[in-house]
């Protein structure tokens, strides 16, 4: 787990990819959510997928009526 990760190098380092500033008063509330988020990945990551459980979405175009109005 990443106890030991330094938050702020990450936030920090993120934000410069990303080209984005943080408001000094919003660091806190990310630096939590990324703490939680960093706690339940191995929970999710851990939970065995099979390939019936993938969801196969496909696009499926719709022919636009133009048929006048209605």
């Amino acid at each position: 787990m990443a106890t030991d990760m330094d938050w702020n190098a990450y936030i920090d380092s993120q934000c410069a990819v990303l080209g984005l500033t943080l408001a000094i008063e919003h660091r806190p509330g990310v630096q939590r959510y990324l703490q939680l988020v960093a706690t339940m990945a191995p929970r999710v990551m851990d939970f065995e997928l099979t390939p019936a459980d993938e969801a196969g979405n496909v696009f499926v175009p719709v022919v636009p009526n133009t048929g006048g109005a209605s």
